[in-house]
């Protein structure tokens, strides 16, 4: 090698090293939040949405499905979970109780699919939104189900309209509007806690729109309208995609939550 082309490599290898010594060092991976591991097997799921049989609205008929393993964060996540998000400038500032070990409330679905992008980058694993049938899976034995009963779903409108209204006068008499750290509501039988306590949680699915078949045992279309997703807690229910107190307004069907709140799955 002559003594020109020397110095020009050891130029080359001085400029490499000095980007390298501004490039700022790598993030460590932050230790990722506590989860309950349930195992695959059965599940009845009714589809979320608005369903019709003819002009008559109807509930969807119970699915049986073979459900995958799910892996689910015990906790919701916390005001303190997120202020890290937030302080990393990729989650929105939201409001805060400022007391410790609180879920954090007032998300709406783009702030928690945002949080889900960051957790996955900062513990190099994938996390997301439940679906509506995973939340249900994890609820246990504090899941909902919305159906009526047999005669609201016959052939005369007003003895759905008439549960419809009992239904939600008896929702409408449990608000508790009053914010409980974590852990207050204790756990379910599958370990996961605070399910179906004041805060509803947010899920991935959207509302369906959906006609049944003639016999009304089987879903014959459906489509989906993303605008509004479906949250679980005491009840199902279903809200606009950018609201953060359903509350207020925003609810498009069912009674509204006392709180929005999140937890995620990790595939």
């Amino acid at each position: 090698m002559t003594t020109r082309a020397a110095l020009a490599l050891l130029l080359a290898l001085a400029v490499i090293a000095g980007v390298a010594a501004l490039r700022p060092p790598p993030e460590a991976a932050l230790a990722p939040p506590e989860t309950i591991r349930i195992a695959a097997g059965p599940q009845d799921y009714r589809p979320a949405g608005e369903f019709r049989q003819g002009t008559r609205l109807v509930d969807a008929p119970m699915e049986q499905r073979e459900a995958p393993a799910l892996e689910v964060m015990k906790f919701h996540v916390s005001e303190a979970d997120y202020a890290r998000c937030v302080a990393d400038r990729d989650c929105p500032q939201l409001p805060v109780s400022g007391q410790p070990g609180m879920p954090q409330t007032n998300v709406n679905h783009t702030d928690a699919t945002a949080y889900a992008a960051w957790l996955s980058a900062r513990t190099r694993q994938h996390w997301r939104l439940p679906t509506d049938a995973e939340w249900l899976r994890a609820a246990g034995d504090r899941g909902f189900d919305d159906g009526f009963s047999e005669e609201a779903n016959g052939a005369d409108p007003s003895r759905r309209w008439i549960a419809n209204y009992l239904r939600e006068v008896d929702l409408r008499g449990e608000a508790d509007l009053a914010p409980h750290p974590l852990g207050h509501f204790g756990l379910n039988d599958r370990g996961v806690a605070d399910i179906s306590g004041n805060v509803w949680e947010w899920t991935q699915t959207c509302f369906q729109n959906g006609t049944l078949t003639p016999e009304g045992d089987a879903i014959a279309t459906r489509s989906d309208y993303c605008g509004v997703r479906a949250v679980q807690g005491k009840h199902r229910a279903f809200v606009i995609d950018f609201i953060r107190d359903a509350r207020v307004g925003g609810c498009a069907a069912g009674v509204p939550p006392d709180y929005l709140g999140f937890r995620l799955v990790r595939d």
